[in-house]
């Protein structure tokens, strides 16, 4: 079987009660279609003869109203099928994507995930319905050629002359559709991908003002995408165009064929008019190619879907996690992506209860170290472990409690900001929510919103800094034996940083902490320095025996003149990544108590350079 047929099948059986009783339908509605034609017959006959057809007449309300009851059954039924089904998938593909981990995901954008997520999903939850149509028409269709051969086995020949042409349309029909609609569908996630990144960018295109520029790329696959949608319909059209020639030449045939037969005395004047209608009947088997393509429609959605779940999700680990503090040790780690060696040969021994910052220019393997330590990504090779259990091994419930993570940019999730403070398998309780607030001194500002905690998130406006300590929160919140903060304080001075860093250290007490640092400041903090290049752990050590390597210090500083020392001097950044009290170019004597990042920095250097006599001083 196919995979994306087992992807179709998954829907259908997602249907449930709905499911079946449009399968009942599909059974019930054929029959007193194919009923009412000849109670219309035995009615003719009956008034032409002189006969009473009342029984008759009778008979043929109750299969109209039969009828009816199954057209109305059968909206219902399909809508919901549709819904169950689409949710069903939509679910499956979610649970899926967030199994994948991050390694897996990145083979995919998130413009083309969405485009999977929702129109893929959509379209091939109408195969069900889709199915159920095909069946009732089907069994409509073959019914009214047995009804023809019943009346008249000439009719049936006549029709039947046609047959081979037919089979050999819906064939071809099925092939094309399929494969066009996978284009088309991976068009769309492509135009999908560049508008995600387009809202994603907008600050940044409004700022420079490439808006027209960013339209045309967004825009560009447009007109393959209106080529592929023409092709489609393109397809269909010949179809029409082909059945629409068949059909009145049947028509022509059968009824030429039946109007001989009622001169000759083969058939009754009702069995002619019956004839009429189980000749349009049998007509519907023509227009199976239009149904098949719906279908045909519905496999190559599937046929997306079925690509996203080739990609295979690590299995869960199954034992428990041992009793410990949090040691973390990696061994000989190895992580490739795309050809390029991300991590190389990292063997890294942090113990228990102690603080690492991670350090490294950009491009070392920082945050895919951070991603490795606590199981967010599986190394190539090599293994990872947390008080002594293998992370690959231990029960995800167990793992994603034991270790908490802190991002560069974090995402809330919930209705509420104490919802998303709170995000978590085992939320912490309010009193638990406050403290984590004051710890990473974002009680404030959140204490200044219109509801504090209750306040919907969408109308919570935050910097970027108040973002960050919301995620510090997050993460204070929890009894985690390992905490990753990635980056997580580079949007707040270094005043704020200091503040934090000291009362995170008070309620983090006991945690193993690993801290992705770009400022001297925080290195100089932590109990150990894990310093990355190219991707190799290349020492790990206190920063105090490090500050002596050109290298280590440069890692903090901008690229600058010969005979830089990191002392202060020359007006180059210190060990606190403060610049100097001597500089000689005149570009700010003295930021007095202000650690900079290495790109305000990299900034002031610039415009001291280009400016010789402006003073630059922070002002508080």
């Amino acid at each position: 079987m196919r995979s994306s047929d087992r992807v179709v099948l998954d829907g259908l059986r997602a249907t449930g009660g709905s499911g079946v009783g449009l399968l009942a339908v599909a059974v019930l509605d054929p029959v007193s279609r194919l009923m009412l034609p000849a109670a219309l017959a035995a009615a003719l006959d009956a008034a032409i003869g002189d006969a009473s057809g009342t029984r008759a007449l009778w008979y043929v309300c109750g299969l109209l109203v039969a009828a009816t009851a199954c057209e109305i059954a059968r909206e219902v039924l399909e809508k919901r099928s549709v819904a169950f089904s689409a949710l069903s998938l939509r679910r499956s593909i979610l649970h899926h994507a967030l199994a994948l981990g991050s390694g897996g995901r990145r083979m995919y954008g998130q413009g083309d995930l969405l485009s999977r997520l929702l129109e893929s999903t959509h379209v091939t939850a109408t195969a069900g319905q889709t199915l159920v149509v095909l069946v009732t028409s089907a069994l409509t269709s073959v019914g009214g050629l047995v009804a023809l051969f019943l009346i008249d086995a000439r009719l049936a020949l006549a029709f039947a002359v046609g047959a081979p042409l037919m089979w050999w349309l819906t064939r071809r029909l099925m092939s094309d559709v399929g494969s066009a609609t996978a284009e088309y569908q991976g068009i769309h996630g492509e135009v999908s991908e560049r508008f995600v990144d387009a809202l994603r960018g907008a600050r940044t295109i409004r700022a420079v003002g490439t808006a027209e520029q960013e339209v045309e790329r967004v825009l560009a696959p447009l007109p393959r995408l209106r080529a592929s949608g023409m092709g489609f319909w393109e397809i269909q059209r010949r179809a029409i165009w082909h059945a629409g020639l068949l059909t009145p030449l049947l028509q022509i045939a059968v009824l030429a064929v039946g109007g001989y037969g009622l001169l000759k005395g083969r058939i009754t004047p009702g069995e002619l008019l019956a004839s009429q209608v189980y000749l349009e009947y049998a007509l519907g088997l023509l227009k199976q190619t239009m149904i098949l393509a719906v279908f045909a429609r519905a496999r190559g959605s599937a046929e997306r879907i079925a690509e996203l779940y080739e990609e295979r999700a690590p299995s869960p680990g199954t034992r428990p996690l041992p009793p410990g503090n949090g040691q973390l040790t990696l061994r000989d780690v190895h992580v490739v992506r795309d050809g390029n060696a991300l991590l190389t040969g990292v063997d890294l021994e942090v113990p228990a209860g102690r603080s690492v910052a991670v350090i490294g220019a950009s491009g070392s393997g920082k945050s895919t170290l951070t991603e490795v330590a606590g199981g967010l990504l599986r190394p190539d090779s090599g293994q990872v472990l947390l008080d002594g259990a293998p992370v690959d091994e231990v029960r995800p419930d167990e793992l994603r409690h034991a270790v908490g993570y802190a991002f560069e940019r974090p995402v809330l999730l919930g209705d509420t900001l104490g919802d998303a403070l709170a995000y978590a398998d085992r939320p912490p309780d309010r009193e638990r929510v406050s403290a984590a607030l004051e710890d990473s001194s974002a009680a404030a500002f959140v204490h200044r919103l219109p509801y504090g905690l209750r306040t919907p998130l969408h109308q919570v406006r935050l910097s970027g800094g108040e973002l960050q300590r919301l995620g510090l929160a997050r993460v204070a919140c929890r009894d985690s034996r390992l905490v990753v903060l990635d980056d997580a304080t580079s949007s707040v001075d270094s005043a704020t940083e200091a503040e934090i860093t000291a009362a995170l250290d008070r309620a983090l007490r006991g945690s193993t902490r690993l801290i992705v640092a770009h400022r001297m400041s925080t290195a100089a903090g932590a109990d150990l320095v894990a310093w990355l290049e190219g991707g190799k752990l290349r020492a790990l050590a206190p920063h105090g025996e490090l500050l002596a390597e050109p290298d280590y210090r440069a890692v903090f500083q901008p690229p600058g003149r010969d005979g830089e020392d990191g002392n202060g001097a020359d007006g180059e950044i210190g060990e606190n990544g403060e610049r100097g009290e001597n500089g000689e170019n005149g570009a700010a004597p003295a930021l007095a108590g202000r650690s900079l990042s290495y790109e305000q920095a990299a900034l002031l250097r610039e415009i001291g350079a280009e400016h010789p006599t402006l003073q630059l001083r922070v002002v508080r």
